[in-house]
């Protein structure tokens, strides 16, 4: 049974909690984690009875008695990084929210704490865990997609009045805007589709008034010489998101979770939109993922070298926008896995 630590139960932990309990065959949740007392309580009732309570992360990662083995990291970006790392440094397996830091240099750190600890580090993105995304692994991974040439993403989110006076708006906590919230799910999906780094960016940001980026459009090229684009929009009173996928072989449309999928060949489709008729390796979750992984039943789907291609390319992307030119992305070394 593997025993894991929940740290922060504000909104969005409801969606690990839910699914940390249906697994609680493989997983205990043994410890929760919250400066705010009544958050902690509202899990311990609704989810976890026999969790224990903490209000600080170090004193309950300090107590050798809990016996964990990993914690769930659901906090503002800006605590990933030294929670995360606190974490490793005490032998235990991470899985983090996205982004999973706020610079790329963090970034290069965790990593190098999780070849020094031998442990795990998860970003908790969907669209890996998807049965859609393992089929399209499946064509990109035997050739049968060809050579891609362009890849487009968009993503439209009524982010901007949804976050107002949050902490998601206040830069010393969140570490940036819609492009680091919402936005980090599309580049990531782009990023693990192609299986290929961005070299170069050219970026533009607009905060609509506001202490954070809100709009955003961005040109790629990836090493591979493939074209890409990305618009976020998070200023549009409706959430929508579409990928893109152009290659010699194929049109691949779908978008950043996995959903809609549809891929033709000469205006023929030759995979329809039927989710239920996949039997695919990757479907399910990634708290389930997590779990196997530290069991070693299967690989990690979203490791920390997505964390660092992401890292760098966010960066750049702020950089760009700051310049107002195209800059290149900072290489990742191929043995970050």
């Amino acid at each position: 049974m593997v025993r894991l630590a929940l740290v922060g139960c504000g909104g969005y932990a409801r969606i690990h909690a839910g699914n940390l309990k249906t697994l609680k065959d493989e997983a205990q949740v043994a410890a929760l984690c919250d400066p705010m007392a009544e958050r902690t309580a509202r899990f311990k009732q609704e989810y976890f009875p026999e969790a224990a309570v903490y209000d600080a992360v170090e004193r309950m990662l300090d107590d050798s008695s809990l016996k964990l083995d990993g914690v769930v990291l659901v906090t503002p970006h800006t605590a990933h990084y030294q929670q995360a790392k606190a974490a490793l440094q005490r032998g235990l397996h991470v899985m983090v929210e996205k982004p999973m830091v706020t610079s790329v240099e963090q970034a290069y750190d965790l990593w190098r704490l999780v070849k020094k600890s031998g442990k795990l580090l998860c970003i908790s993105y969907q669209a890996p865990h998807t049965a859609e995304y393992g089929y399209l692994a499946g064509l990109r991974d035997s050739g049968d997609w060809g050579k891609v040439q362009v890849i487009n993403g968009w993503v439209s989110q009524g982010w901007m009045q949804g976050t107002t006076g949050l902490w998601r708006q206040d830069l010393a906590i969140s570490g940036g805007g819609f492009m680091y919230d919402t936005g980090a799910h599309l580049l990531n999906a782009i990023m693990w589709l192609m299986n290929d780094p961005v070299v170069e960016v050219s970026c533009m940001i607009d905060t609509v008034g506001c202490p954070v980026d809100i709009n955003g459009v961005a040109t790629l090229r990836f090493q591979n010489g493939a074209l890409g684009s990305v618009s976020l929009g998070g200023n549009v009173p409706q959430f929508a998101t579409s990928i893109q996928i152009m290659t010699d072989r194929l049109l691949i449309q779908t978008d950043q979770y996995g959903h809609k999928l549809q891929v033709s060949r000469w205006e023929k489709t030759v995979y329809p939109h039927v989710r239920q008729e996949l039997d695919t390796p990757g479907a399910g979750t990634p708290q389930l993922n997590f779990i196997r992984a530290i069991q070693g039943k299967e690989p990690l789907r979203s490791p920390v070298r997505y964390g660092v291609l992401l890292s760098a390319l966010m960066d750049a992307m702020y950089e760009s926008a700051e310049k107002r030119k195209p800059v290149e992305v900072k290489p990742v070394p191929q043995d970050i896995d």
